[in-house]
């Protein structure tokens, strides 16, 4: 009880720090957003053939991601399995939602809050890792997993190779570390078992970089398709994050 006392206590003291920290770079941030949807803009304004498709992707991507920072900064007090449960639910819904949306100004700001939402439940395990190792950590998975990204994507991209047949190899990855992690909440895994946990997940989702970023490279030039293909990739790199940032806590430990 103590124990947990303390470090609930641990993660207060540093949000507070975060928040303060942060104050001072609203302007930054503001720019940050700013010049992001002022590039959708641009490219909106383009007729859809003259802009590539990859580049349509990653900068619906880009704006996604920064509004994920964003949530799971808002997310960084939650607790609980309760809030966790209903935003996963609205998560869900929410990508259903919008698909159907179309291509428009309209789906573009579902896709927005949409990752705001998924960025909230990322909040508690940014706000530990920040509070157990310094927000070092987090700067160390979130360079990780935008490396691994933008390397498959070279290669998915550049080498003609097809990985489509990787999509059933990846399911039953998928299903594996699904079990896994439900197994976790109630049997206490060793620190070589959460590497090796950790590791494997980071494999099946560059699988996954490899596989969404293939299907890019055959897919129509449209919006539409660019903002399916952006859910798609962004819930690729939010668990890369999550597993590359859960091996760096394990391997700190003793």
């Amino acid at each position: 009880m103590q124990n947990e006392r303390y470090i609930r206590d641990r993660v207060g003291y540093t949000a507070d720090q975060l928040q303060a920290d942060l104050g001072g770079m609203k302007g930054m941030v503001l720019a940050v957003f700013a010049g992001l949807i002022l590039m959708f803009i641009g490219f909106r304004a383009l007729p859809a053939e003259n802009t590539p498709l990859a580049a349509k992707v990653m900068c619906l991507l880009s704006m996604t991601i920064a509004t994920a920072a964003a949530g799971a900064y808002a997310g960084r007090r939650l607790q609980g399995w309760l809030p966790m449960i209903g935003l996963l639910v609205v998560s869900i819904i929410g990508m259903f939602v919008v698909r159907a949306a179309g291509d428009g100004y309209l789906a573009t700001a579902l896709l927005t809050g949409w990752g705001f939402i998924n960025g909230m439940m990322l909040g508690p395990l940014v706000g530990f890792a920040v509070a157990e190792e310094g927000p070092g950590i987090v700067l160390q998975s979130l360079t990780g997993t935008t490396a691994v990204m933008l390397l498959t994507g070279v290669i998915a991209i550049t080498t003609g190779i097809d990985f489509s047949g990787l999509a059933p190899i990846l399911l039953i990855g998928l299903i594996g570390l699904l079990i896994v992690s439900l197994a976790r909440i109630f049997i206490r895994f060793t620190r070589t078992v959460n590497l090796v946990y950790s590791a494997i997940g980071m494999l099946v989702f560059s699988g996954f970089f490899l596989y969404h970023f293939f299907r890019m490279s055959r897919s129509e030039n449209t919006w539409d398709r660019a903002i399916d293909l952006t859910i798609s990739l962004y819930l690729t790199f939010a668990n890369f994050f999550t597993y590359l940032l859960q091996f760096l806590l394990s391997s700190k430990r003793r």
